[in-house]
């Protein structure tokens, strides 16, 4: 017979959602109420709380957990620790939309630090126009790329510059395309927390042919403070996850092409096992 404790035990996923729920209601809790309420240990907890942070959706307190606002994201040094492999994904599957010679805009971010690493190493002779310092440093790795960095008011957090000279800057240049990330994506577009990071994204998109947002599943019906733009002003959307039908359906009914970064590991994973021979047993006649 399953013991009274077990009972009220819930499966990972749902104590997930009922943690954001409860911060929801409540700005903060603690750890120990958590598992009180859950009927699991702290320590179950405490791996749900850093499951959650690393995902941007709480942020850790000491001995509890507080809910995420809609305009405060994470510093983007400490952005980079978070979720390398699947924006890595992204970004091996966003150069596929990139071409030698072309013309590109990319915003300072997280996601697109990874993807014009990859830039650098697979194309020759682009020209990027980027607000952020370290995209141009590692775009510069690239003898052939041209890179020309907006001037304005720089910001430590963001590693990069923003403020109304970005925004003349850019008005003087067209690009083939642009990539830019986002804080959250829901149905009414992809969103960020501050003013001047959707400006610079807004100037970029208004600027380039077509756009690419690079997202990971993170973000997925998440709000920021405001929203960048339209959901029919994208191209495209690459990220590391199938996201929400609801939000693909809505995306492929107003044009928006859907991409999925293939996962290689589980892939070659599943290439090694089907090499494998199915016995080892020697069978004599």
């Amino acid at each position: 017979m399953t013991a009274p404790s077990e009972k009220r035990r819930t499966s990972k996923d749902e104590r997930r959602r009922r943690i954001v729920a409860e911060l929801r209601a409540n700005p903060t809790v603690r750890i120990s109420e958590l598992a009180r309420l859950f009927g699991v240990t702290t320590e179950t907890v405490r791996r749900d709380v850093d499951s959650l942070s690393d995902e941007g959706l709480v942020s850790r307190t000491y001995g509890g957990a507080a809910a995420t606002t809609l305009s405060r994201e994470p510093s983007l040094d400490e952005r980079h620790g978070l979720l390398v492999a699947e924006r890595q994904r992204i970004a091996r599957a966003a150069v596929d939309f990139v071409e030698d010679g072309q013309v590109l805009m990319i915003d300072s971010g997280a996601t697109t630090a990874h993807f014009v690493r990859r830039l650098a190493v697979e194309r020759q002779r682009l020209t990027v126009i980027t607000n952020g310092t370290g995209l141009a440093a590692a775009l510069a790795a690239n003898a052939s790329f041209r890179v020309l960095l907006c001037p304005g008011d720089y910001n430590a957090s963001e590693s990069g510059t923003y403020g109304p000279e970005v925004g003349a800057f850019l008005e003087r240049y067209r690009a083939d395309r642009a990539f830019v990330g986002a804080g959250g994506m829901t149905l009414e577009g992809p969103n960020d927390v501050s003013a001047e990071l959707c400006w610079v994204k807004r100037a970029m998109i208004e600027r380039a042919r077509e756009t690419t947002l690079l997202i990971d599943h993170s973000k997925f019906d998440r709000f920021g403070l405001l929203r960048i733009c339209a959901p029919e002003d994208l191209r495209r959307v690459v990220s590391d996850a199938s996201l929400p039908a609801e939000l693909a359906q809505a995306l492929r009914h107003k044009g928006v092409e859907v991409v999925i970064a293939p996962d290689e590991r589980a892939a070659g994973d599943a290439e090694e096992a089907a090499a494998e021979p199915l016995s080892t047993t020697a069978f004599r006649a």
